[in-house]
């Protein structure tokens, strides 16, 4: 429609150069408040925090299945973030999955619907011209988070084109957020990536790998009271403290229920006694009815004794010479549920302690991180306080 001769009045009054200034200027400001809105808050840079029971930033490293790995955790309560080194290559997995998605619901809509419908091998092949602008190692990352750890599986390019998930990178959060672990799981395969020396995961694992028995009283006992109160119910476990009540309460209700079961003995004898014929009478009309079921049920009786004195007459009857009481078998269960307990995590240190000297081995050459086989107390004239404090000044 053609302009009329006020509007182009009005469009004349308007610089071009300002125009073009305040066009791009308040596009800008429209998309940074809407990242304002849609990026959450950040945290300081990594390292920025100290370790408090509550927050640490911590630094894992290790080699495995041939490729290296650093893995740099901010720990905190409930909210715990990280970011990945694979093979001297930086990545935010969180970061980056974001932005994959959000790049898939903008511009890739239309390939992801034609994508729906296929096989698996179309759908490889449309992945791969999707994510034609990968990263320079081609690796991509699904994020799945719970209350004390985020796993992160990571995706390489497969022999058709698509991505398929290789290894998975768990990083646990323990206690109140001052401390953790990280893991790379290959399929069964489970390697320890070794914390910083120095670092509070460091000094946690010492704690624990070094007195593992005490370590593992104190796990086991939280634990077995989270198998025993549903086990055998808040009542049971504080039994022996309601019973004085209990005893106080009878003494001073005793009176009163005999007082009432005194004064309705006679009517219920009353009761009784004007229900009899009644009752004789039933007795006798049903009692052919009982005799002729009792008779048919003898033979299925006399046929499950007989294959029960065939598979279990040849067990002889143990019996001990004295009696148990009952206390010993409410006291045996608790105690049998610590001891395991007890002897699985026992077992889940030593083990731990195992494979952190092994990914210290097998990380021994590579740069960066802390990797490096352990020492003994007092190699080159230097302890284990001086090296983790030289770790901490570097």
């Amino acid at each position: 429609m053609p302009k009329s001769s006020a509007e182009h009045d009005r469009a004349d009054d308007v610089d071009p150069a300002d125009a073009e200034a305040e066009g791009p200027s308040a596009d800008a400001d429209a998309d940074a408040e809407t990242v304002a809105d849609d990026e959450p808050a950040e945290e300081g840079p990594f390292g920025a925090q100290e370790p408090t029971r509550f927050a640490a930033d911590v630094e894992y490293s290790g080699r495995a299945d041939g490729h290296d790995y650093v893995v740099r955790v901010q720990h905190r309560f409930l909210d715990s973030r990280f970011t990945v080194d694979i093979d001297g290559v930086e990545h935010d997995p969180v970061a980056e999955e974001k932005a994959r998605k959000k790049a898939g619901k903008s511009g890739d809509a239309e390939k992801v619907d034609q994508v729906d419908g296929a096989d698996e091998d179309d759908r490889a092949d449309a992945d791969a011209d999707a994510d034609a602008d990968a990263d320079a190692d081609d690796l991509r990352f699904t994020i799945g988070d719970s209350f004390t750890y985020v796993r992160c599986t990571v995706r390489r390019r497969g022999e058709k084109g698509g991505f398929t998930d290789a290894e998975t990178i768990v990083v646990s959060t323990a206690g109140f957020g001052g401390a953790g672990e990280v893991d790379v799981r290959h399929g069964l395969e489970r390697t320890l990536l070794v914390p910083t020396p120095g670092s509070p995961s460091a000094l946690r694992d010492e704690k624990r790998t070094a007195k593992p028995t005490r370590y593992a009283l104190l796990a086991a006992l939280p634990k077995a009271a989270g198998y025993l109160i549903p086990l055998l119910g808040i009542g049971a476990l504080f039994s022996g403290l309601l019973d004085p009540v209990k005893a106080w309460v009878g003494e001073r209700v005793r009176p009163v229920i005999a007082a009432i079961d005194a004064f309705v003995q006679p009517i219920k004898d009353w009761f009784d006694e004007l229900l009899r014929p009644v009752r004789e009478f039933l007795a006798a009309l049903f009692a052919p009815i009982g005799e002729a079921i009792a008779a048919m049920l003898r033979p299925l009786q006399r046929a499950a004794a007989w294959l029960r004195e065939l598979l279990f007459g040849w067990i002889p009857d143990l019996s001990l010479p004295f009696s148990v009481p009952g206390w010993v078998v409410d006291l045996a269960v608790p105690v049998i549920v610590v001891l395991v307990v007890f002897a699985v995590t026992f077992g889940r240190l030593r083990r731990r302690r195992e494979k952190l000297a092994a990914t210290r081995a097998a990380s021994a050459g590579m740069p960066g991180g802390a990797g490096t086989p352990e020492e003994p107390d007092g190699a080159d004239g230097t302890d284990g306080t001086d090296r983790a404090a030289g770790a901490s000044e570097r």
